[in-house]
């Protein structure tokens, strides 16, 4: 199964900060109690119904032997519903399946097609003599083939005494474990159709099992982005009064859907649901998951301390179900530490997963966590053991050929080192960045090629190394493949900004005009005008008054240029006029710029244009 470990696909916080104050406390309550085991041993029921429910709840967690208890305790009291006895004997032959007792699987496959038989429905009950535990077990292959054949053959017959819908829920899990989502709505929704038929003809069928169906349908809904309808027949489950272990899957499907819709009090809401009980009823797979997605909500809304609690309760659930995935829970605590900026406590909590990743030879787990242990003792200018980190993580990915995340890996190195402004750590950071270059030529990821040439050109130009600029005009050759240039004229402008560095006024005026141009083709008009503004900038910077003052006249006067890029070219004509020695000139200028009216801010990219940046 995948937990909700990420939410990079979310940029910012959502607007619903506000999420229920419950959620604190009860994720407190969960990691302080564990008294479960006891407890649920000691549940029992009053009925037949109860037992077969509290069977398939200890199913779902895997406790097998409390599974077969319940449903024996259901028996003895089944009295004389039929619907409940088939729910009760398909549920034993299960369950001794798994557990490889074929005696005890065969006398309950036995039991159950003589009730079959005793209700008048003969033809169903000769196919599961057939079939066996092809109806029940995980179809390999071979099954899948035989299923379908069955499928066909029943379907010919066109009659509801028929074993087909628990053949088609066989094909849609096989057709699930092949990644065919859609033929496998395809195949529940004539199960559920089907079952719903039968019982209208009354049919008996087993106990709890339309619910069942009905809950893949919801989940397979899901998956196939039928999000309206998903979230329709999840909440018509819950009104049905199903066992708590469907109820919790179904308040996890509510929780998702509340996410989707960017609804964070009722996700976290729901997901608190899911894993109350999901965590009662030692479904542990399934307590992680939902501790995971209430997590990733409270990250979202900014509650970063709250989100470390909750990946504490997914790292507990998971860690006491043994569940697989638990490695990946606590790279997400670690990660999440970071974010709250605990970072000794993430990098405690980073150490230990990658010590035990490394024993177990788990490269995918390992690699993600030196990334982060990088990241916090890099915080801490620890630079030396960051670049150790982040080396073994690329060498990582490499072992089990993930070349585009190493390559990406050793750009965000080579990038945070690079920012760092420590001359000592530069000669790694460009090391790094020369090999994210060379990993995205050989794995074909231009993105990653681009970027680490652009990275790599303006850490050497920083460093007045003129090698800088030819890397520029790489980045700007391999950029200009692409059919939107922006990137192109984006790298143009900063080539623009390196030949300053250098001295080379003509040629950065020139290549800033470059880069206007390119940008204007590209339909992005204010970044052209920023360019031209950064040209002007520099002719400022050289006294070149005539050329500046005609520039920032003609920028001024552009066809419809943001006010406050006007504005911006009025205060650089004002700079040019003064220097030229014209003050009246310039102090009338300066008004007319003062006189211009803001009524919003510029974007990010264009800070360069800021009011005081003429102000000298």
């Amino acid at each position: 199964m995948e937990f909700s470990s990420s939410s990079a696909e979310f940029d910012g916080p959502d607007s619903q900060s506000h999420l229920p104050s419950v959620v604190e406390p009860k994720l407190r309550a969960l990691l302080g109690n564990r008294s479960t085991v006891a407890d649920l041993n000691q549940e029992s029921a009053h009925t037949a119904r109860g037992w077969l429910d509290l069977a398939h709840e200890a199913a779902y967690a895997d406790d097998l032997d409390r599974a077969l208890a319940c449903a024996t305790h259901g028996l003895a009291s089944a009295g004389t519903n039929p619907d409940i006895k088939l729910g009760l004997y398909r549920l034993l032959s299960s369950v001794h399946h798994k557990l490889e007792d074929e005696t005890g699987m065969h006398q309950a496959i036995q039991q159950r097609t003589k009730l079959l038989r005793s209700l008048g429905q003969t033809h169903q009950a000769e196919m599961e003599d057939q079939l066996g535990s092809i109806l029940f077990a995980e179809a390999d292959g071979f099954a899948a083939t035989v299923l379908q054949g069955v499928a066909e053959q029943e379907r010919s017959l066109d009659s509801i005494d028929t074993v087909l819908t628990d053949v088609l829920i066989g094909l849609a899990v096989h057709q699930m474990s092949q990644m065919r989502a859609h033929e496998a709505l395809v195949s529940i929704e004539e199960a559920v159709a089907l079952q719903r038929r039968r019982a209208e003809a009354g049919y008996r069928l087993s106990a709890g099992s339309l619910a069942n169906t009905e809950m893949f349908l919801a989940h397979l809904k899901l998956m196939n982005e039928e999000v309206d309808d998903a979230d329709e027949l999840s909440q018509t489950i819950l009104d049905s009064g199903c066992n708590r272990a469907v109820r919790a899957a179904m308040w996890m499907m509510q929780a998702v859907i509340a996410h989707h819709r960017n609804d964070m009090k009722q996700a976290a809401t729901f997901g608190m649901r899911a894993l109350e009980l999901y965590a009662r009823l030692q479904i542990r797979p399934g307590a992680a998951s939902a501790a995971s997605l209430v997590a990733s909500v409270a990250r979202r809304a900014e509650k970063h301390q709250l989100s470390v609690l909750a990946w504490r309760v997914a790292v507990d659930q998971a860690e006491q179900g043994e569940v697989e995935e638990a490695s990946g829970l606590v790279a997400a605590l670690g990660h999440q530490l970071l974010e709250a900026g605990e970072v000794t406590e993430a990098e405690e909590v980073l150490s230990g997963l990658v010590t035990r990743e490394r024993l177990n030879g788990n490269h995918h787990v390992l690699a993600h966590a030196l990334i982060d242990l990088g990241n916090s003792v890099s915080r801490q200018q620890r630079y030396q053991e960051a670049v150790k980190h982040w080396r073994d993580s690329i060498d990582a990915f490499l072992k089990v050929d993930r070349v585009h995340e190493a390559a990406r890996t050793s750009l965000a190195a080579g990038m945070k080192l690079a920012e760092t402004g420590d001359n000592e750590v530069y000669p790694q950071a460009e090391e790094l960045l020369r090999q994210a270059v060379e990993m995205g030529k050989a794995s074909e990821d231009p993105v990653v090629e681009t970027q680490g040439l652009r990275e790599l050109a303006k850490l050497l130009c920083e460093q007045t190394k003129p090698e800088g600029l030819q890397l520029y005009d790489q980045a700007i050759t391999l950029a200009s493949n692409d059919e939107v240039r922006y990137v192109a004229a984006d790298l143009t402008r900063l080539k623009a900004r390196a030949y300053a560095m250098f001295g080379k006024t003509n040629k950065a005026v020139a290549t800033a005009l470059t880069a206007a141009d390119m940008f204007e083709d590209e339909a992005e008009l204010a970044m052209g005008h920023c360019c031209e503004l950064l040209a002007g900038k520099f002719l400022v910077e050289k006294h070149k008054w005539v050329e500046a003052i005609t520039l920032f006249s003609t920028i001024a006067d552009a066809e419809g240029i943001k006010s406050q890029l006007r504005k911006a070219a009025l205060l650089g004509l004002a700079a040019a006029l003064r220097g030229q020695g014209d003050e009246t000139e310039a102090q009338r200028v300066s008004r007319q710029a003062e006189r211009i009216r803001i009524d919003a801010p510029l974007e990010p990219e264009y800070e360069f244009i800021a009011e005081a940046f003429f102000e000298d």
